[in-house]
């Protein structure tokens, strides 16, 4: 009697754990999965790639800056001649953005192109902002911004400031390139 109760619940506690584990698409797990496809563009930034020793930030300003830590991008280029496999891949990519660790920040569309941005944490304690950005016509990109205590509104105000900064062009003209050509 003992034997079987012990079984019975070790069974129950197994099938339970075997149950409640996530089947949900994580961003890290998307980007290994696909990192090393010949059809993928991987590529890795650092915020430091951004020469701001010319441009006068403010301390909150400088503060935002540095609470970036890196940008992952993967990119896949639309096939004109193969759409089911494009509409396959972003289906695929679509999938992470339904995780439920992944709260919707906004979602648009300007020129053709929609974009979905997503965040790991709230208000003020944003660590990670994911972004889809797809177009029928020129492929699609999953982007990663991994930081520590980000904020959107704050972020917005560095960009504008930050718009005619020197950036080291050879990180980001690969991933402009992949697409044009």
């Amino acid at each position: 009697m003992k034997h079987s109760f012990k079984l019975f619940a070790l069974s129950t506690f197994f099938l339970l754990t075997l149950f409640s584990c996530k089947n949900e698409e994580s961003i890290q797990t998307y980007f290994v999965e696909h990192q090393d496809k010949p059809e993928f563009l991987m590529i890795d930034l650092s915020p430091r790639m951004i020469d701001i020793s010319q441009t006068e930030l403010d301390d909150e300003q400088r503060k935002v800056y540095n609470s970036f830590k890196k940008v992952n991008v993967l990119g896949y280029k639309a096939d004109k001649t193969d759409k089911t496999t494009y509409a396959s891949e972003l289906e695929k990519a679509k999938t992470v953005f339904n995780n439920k660790e992944y709260s919707e920040l906004m979602e648009f569309s300007d020129n053709g192109m929609k974009f979905q941005v997503n965040t790991i944490g709230e208000g003020e304690e944003i660590d990670e902002f994911i972004l889809l950005a797809s177009s029928e016509e020129v492929g699609f990109a999953v982007v990663r911004v991994i930081g520590d205590n980000m904020q959107p509104e704050k972020l917005v105000q560095l960009m504008e400031k930050m718009k005619d900064v020197d950036i080291d062009k050879n990180q980001l003209g690969k991933v402009m390139d992949y697409f044009n050509n």
